[in-house]
């Protein structure tokens, strides 16, 4: 398997081995065995589902350069969904410069600290000055200027994914140098309604550009920061040995070691992190003696996980682990629909069918008891509980109030 930054992803079969253990099943998405089902997407389909996904994604990186924000600067920036407006007038930004480099950016140069003018007037061209304070910040600190977007990607929103890219380079590089904290991966974990996601793929049409790789930033800052490649190297041989403890705690507090230059190691996924390290480590020295190799006349990483290998496999398990969070979600979600049908209540049911996690689309409040007398009438029919399919199904011939028995038989 060929992973984003080019590189193998595990010699002799490790993908394997990871996804037996973690019980990955790659055909589920396409076919319903129990229902026996073809669910293969139409090729206008998956369009459609990845334009979605890719709308998803960027509000999960606003989401999270919004809550890291926050919490440097100890401030409210509203919804999500609005925080590339809020951003334009730089204050929040300067606030944060103001919060890593005060000798920059000193908070009595801020303009509007307050927003006062901004919520009067709305922009005014001195809160350029803001957006140029911040970008002086970073450049006091050596963020690499490839990831600085323009004063008009920011003020006049030419480029406003290029600014959030900018936001999570500098988050990692900070927190490099010991100066903020980690930003959270809220992908899969962060939940937006079907009309914030549609409107989000609308604003990224209207844009017309290509989104950054966002998990591509690592590895590009690795090359400027100036990796102390023997330190590195220990650190990733440590792991390795430190593997055969069979101590999760142990494993984590090596992968931790910032000079091992590892990133998004999430605590919660420790045991995880272990087990499929273990088996993949196990694996690849099984390989190798298998070959007839042997540790006198063979580099180490014959045997051994690389960095690039060691890293591959976290942000697969932090994938996966995220995937099958919004996936119990989910299933809660459609189980609770399916309660609220037995309960009979209206006003239980729309509340169940507005959650996001359902994955259900145009439902309508105005609706409720049109909607819990056909769902009903379904579930009768279908004598046990209905399928987010079914339940789609059903919003959907509630709006032309016809009678759904028949076509759920």
């Amino acid at each position: 398997m060929v992973e984003p930054d080019g590189h193998n992803s595990v010699f002799g079969g490790v993908s394997d081995v990871r996804a037996k253990a973690l019980n990955i099943h790659a055909t589920d998405r396409f076919y319903d065995d129990e229902n026996g089902v073809d669910n293969r997407a139409t090729a206008d389909d998956m369009d459609e589902v990845r334009q979605q996904n890719m709308a998803y994604e960027y509000l999960c990186h606003l989401e999270e350069a919004k809550k890291w924000i926050e919490t440097c600067i100890d401030a409210d920036l509203g919804a999500t969904i609005d925080i590339e407006e809020a951003l334009r007038n730089g204050v929040s930004l300067a606030k944060l410069g103001n919060y890593f480099a005060p000798d920059v950016v000193p908070e009595k140069k801020i303009y509007d600290t307050d927003l006062s003018r901004f919520m009067k007037r709305g922009l005014h061209f001195k809160h350029t000055d803001n957006i140029n304070y911040w970008m002086n910040a970073m450049a006091s600190i050596g963020l690499p200027q490839i990831f600085f977007p323009t004063t008009p990607d920011l003020y006049d929103k030419k480029n406003m994914p290029k600014v959030i890219y900018c936001i999570h380079a500098l988050s990692i590089w900070l927190n490099k140098l010991g100066k903020a904290p980690n930003m959270e991966n809220l992908l899969g974990i962060a939940e937006f309604t079907e009309e914030e996601i549609t409107e989000m793929r609308r604003a990224l049409e209207d844009y017309g550009i290509s989104i950054p790789a966002f998990n591509k930033i690592g590895g590009i800052l690795e090359k400027e920061i100036g990796v102390d490649e023997a330190a590195k190297h220990a650190a990733v041989i440590a792991i390795n040995e430190l593997l055969l403890k069979e101590d999760p705690d142990v494993t984590l507090k090596a992968l931790q070691n910032k000079k091992a230059y590892l990133n998004h190691i999430e605590v919660q996924n420790q045991a995880k992190y272990h087990d499929i390290l273990f088996l993949a480590k196990l694996d690849k020295t099984e390989t190798a003696q298998d070959e007839g190799k042997t540790s006198k006349d063979c580099d180490i990483y014959e045997f051994y996980l690389t960095h690039v290998e060691v890293q591959d496999i976290i942000d697969d398990i932090n994938d996966i682990v995220r995937k099958e969070i919004a996936e119990a979600k989910f299933r809660t979600a459609i189980s609770d629909i399916n309660k609220c049908l037995a309960n009979e209540s209206a006003s239980e049911l729309i509340v169940a069918l507005q959650v996001p996690a359902s994955r259900l689309k145009h439902v309508n409040d105005k609706n409720s008891e049109i909607y819990l007398e056909f769902l009903v009438a379904a579930q009768n029919s279908r004598e046990g509980n209905l399928n987010v399919e079914e339940i789609q199904e059903v919003l959907e011939l509630a709006k032309k109030k016809k009678v759904p028995t028949a076509t759920l038989r």
